[in-house]
């Protein structure tokens, strides 16, 4: 039985969120037929349609030919939403208030049918509008954790994930987090055996599902705080340093009560866990683009005991501090 895919594709849309998946998805196919099961039935079928049935312009300017209209997708199993290209975050909210009358009740009328739905990268905003992950987990580009919690405080962000699944709906991580939602949509409609072989071939190592070694300490924060940017700005130039939550509290002339609320309010995050994080981040700086050891960096961002960094580090990133090197450094 094949299984049906609709991609919902819309002028400035990501291309690799359209021709990704169909290649993987092809692949799967290619393996199919190597194994002669089920012979003139592929696994997966695809088309693509636009709001209005036109070819969509993409974001890099190539144009995809399509299949038809949304509403003429018919009863898909799956339906994909490819990812926004933007530069800013204020232009990913414009495009997805910009196609919510043109996709949002058609994404949960095949919901309610019982289709799959999927999202890659920013398309994630757009699958957020429809209301569909309140409630549910989800994940989306890294970079845009700031605007999605803003624009979507119902939805709890799992930023480390590279792929969600709840409630019958999928979110992928960063652009090219297609291909694990891609080999969990295969392993889930044709079986682990083929999406194995599909990592393979695609070269994707299933472990790693995690965004961790990407994600950076965010700066920009829910509220402009000028006690808070003091407080981070003294934590930057001490990360050697033993942080004492009293004495910074004193240092910005207030109760460590008010610190922690304000701290909180502005950056989601207490001001002890966000320095540890601080520090996790300098370490990572350090092993791009020094030669130091791990014992010197070690100490360079306040830690005495080795042992005990690296765990937090491995913790943190997903990787240990020698493994993050050899991927990440210059």
């Amino acid at each position: 039985m094949t299984t049906k895919l609709a991609i919902f594709a819309y002028d400035g849309c990501l291309s690799t969120s359209i021709t990704g998946p169909t290649d993987v998805f092809h692949i799967a196919n290619i393996h199919q037929r190597v194994r002669k099961e089920n012979p003139g039935s592929p696994l997966f079928s695809w088309k693509i349609y636009s709001p209005d049935g036109k070819p969509v312009n993409t974001s890099t300017g190539i144009t995809i030919a399509v299949d038809g209209r949304y509403e003429e997708a018919g009863d898909p199993d799956i339906c994909l939403i490819p990812g926004i290209d933007h530069a800013f975050g204020y232009e990913v909210t414009k495009k997805t208030e910009e196609m919510r009358s043109l996709m949002g009740s058609l994404i949960k009328s095949h919901h309610a049918r019982g289709a799959a739905i999927a999202s890659n990268c920013s398309g994630s905003f757009l699958l957020a509008d429809t209301g569909l992950l309140d409630g549910y987990e989800a994940t989306t580009s890294w970079w845009l954790a700031h605007h999605f919690t803003h624009s979507f405080p119902k939805v709890h962000l799992r930023l480390e994930k590279m792929v969600t699944e709840q409630n019958n709906v999928f979110c992928s991580g960063a652009v090219t987090a297609y291909m694990h939602l891609c080999i969990r949509l295969i392993e889930r409609y044709a079986g682990q055996s083929i999406a194995k072989c599909c990592s393979k071939t695609v070269m994707l190592q299933n472990k790693e599902s995690t965004q961790a070694p990407y994600i950076p300490v965010p700066h920009h924060f829910k509220q402009q705080d000028d006690l808070v940017k003091n407080a981070v700005q003294w934590m930057q130039e001490n990360l050697d340093q033993e942080f004492h939550l009293d004495t910074l509290a004193s240092r910005l002339a207030v109760s460590p009560r008010t610190f922690i609320r304000r701290f909180n309010q502005a950056t989601g995050k207490p001001p002890k866990q966000y320095f540890q994080k601080l520090r996790i981040d300098e370490a990572k700086r350090l092993l791009e683009s020094t030669a130091l050891s791990v014992d010197d960096i070690t100490e360079k961002v306040g830690y005495v005991d080795v042992s005990s960094f690296r765990r937090l580090f491995k913790r943190e990133v997903a990787l240990s501090p020698t493994e993050y090197r050899k991927r990440f450094s210059r």
